[in-house]
């Protein structure tokens, strides 16, 4: 049996490993698949070598404060690496964790893959030297990175973009489903993240700006979209401290029926705010740091905007309220045009559209990029 190793450190790395897994196995049924990953890539038929809810952290100074937990995790991989000398490691965005992995698997002769190679464009463009020597391959996810390690002389691959794809799947399946009804206008997507970082520091702004809209919109209705695996809790605890009524929202499993029963969706910045960019609907981005976290940012970022829309783009395709002006009443006002003024609304769903589709290719991103591992790594080591 040939033996994967996948890494992901993050949910949204989950999601994309999962389907990773599954289009690999349907290759060939002689692959064993590892992982370091959460509850999709589990259900999809890895064994866990260790559970990326000991790792998801955000921010610089939220690092520092799981290090010895980081440690030990790397710890285990790195045993595990050296015992079973798998023949590939696929390594997904998690770049200070995987670039160690990357390291010691090439130092054994073991072919690392980069599906997802970290954001070098955004900041840290040096990496792409440690890239280039450790990595077999990269596969990206935006065509915009294609040239950057072509040019760069990197072994890389683009085969579309694999949130785009299910989007797409499920459109013409049929599987997106309306929440709400006639008599609640505006209906109000709020996303507030995956990280648990980033639903206690959202949470309070987004149910603050919920309240604002609803003293102006009477008939307003929200909806909270939380992913199965991410733990909404803290969520919830704040909705209720609020004494906010039930009857004025809805939580849901099902991100894609929210984007798609929305008028307005404000989500925070990272893959959600692309995803919902493809539903024709006005998007809004936020997002707020540890403050120390934030100055850190601002030095090592070198990108104008922060939402991958408009990074896409290099214009404000969509409004971003980042850090001290991600407050309930920029939240407002933001909602508030969109719900009044037309001309700027389709002038803003217009861009959206057109950015979102340089995305549109015929390969299919997961099945496509994991016949490439297979036929390149697995299949001439067995």
């Amino acid at each position: 049996m040939a033996k994967i190793l996948i890494i992901s450190g993050e949910p949204s790395g989950d999601f994309f490993a999962s389907g990773l897994i599954k289009s690999i196995k349907k290759c060939s049924k002689n692959i064993d698949c590892y992982a370091i990953g959460g509850k999709q890539t589990e259900s999809a038929g890895a064994e866990l070598i260790a559970d990326i809810d000991k790792l998801s952290v955000m921010g610089f100074t939220e690092v520092l404060c799981k290090l010895k937990t980081i440690k030990k995790v790397l710890d285990k991989v790195y045993g595990w690496i050296r015992e079973n000398k798998p023949d590939a490691v696929i390594l997904i965005d998690f770049p200070s964790f995987n670039f160690k992995v990357a390291k010691l698997s090439y130092g054994l002769k073991i072919p690392v893959i980069y599906f997802i190679p970290p954001k070098i464009w955004a900041s840290r463009y040096a990496r792409i030297k440690f890239i280039k020597k450790y990595i077999r391959f990269v596969i990206v996810i935006f065509p915009f990175e294609y040239d950057i390690y072509k040019k760069a002389g990197i072994e890389v691959y683009y085969f579309g973009n694999p949130s785009y794809s299910l989007y797409n799947k499920e459109v013409k399946s049929g599987g997106i489903k309306k929440i709400g009804s006639e008599d609640k206008y505006p209906v109000i997507s709020f996303l507030p993240g995956s990280r648990k970082a980033e639903i206690k520091y959202h949470s309070g702004r987004i149910i603050e700006s919920m309240l604002l809209i609803k003293k102006v919109y009477k008939d307003s209705f929200f909806i909270f979209p939380f992913k199965k695996e991410i733990d909404s809790s803290r969520f919830v605890s704040v909705l209720k401290k609020k004494n906010i009524p039930e009857k004025w929202y809805v939580i849901t499993d099902s991100v894609s029926d929210a984007l798609y029963s929305c008028d307005v969706t404000v989500v925070a910045s990272g893959t959600a705010s692309l995803e919902a960019c493809f539903y024709g609907k006005p998007v809004i981005i936020v997002y707020y740091l540890n403050y120390l976290t934030y100055l850190i940012a601002k030095v090592l970022v070198n990108i104008r905007y922060v939402g991958l829309i408009n990074i896409m783009a290099n214009d404000c395709v969509v409004p971003e309220l980042i850090e001290s002006k991600f407050t309930p009443d920029n939240v407002f006002k933001e909602v508030d045009r969109f719900l009044k003024d037309d001309i700027y609304k389709k002038s803003v769903i217009d861009k959206i559209s057109g950015t979102v589709s340089t995305l549109r290719i015929d390969a299919l991103p997961l099945e496509s990029s994991a016949k490439l591992i297979y036929d390149r790594i697995i299949s001439k080591n067995n």
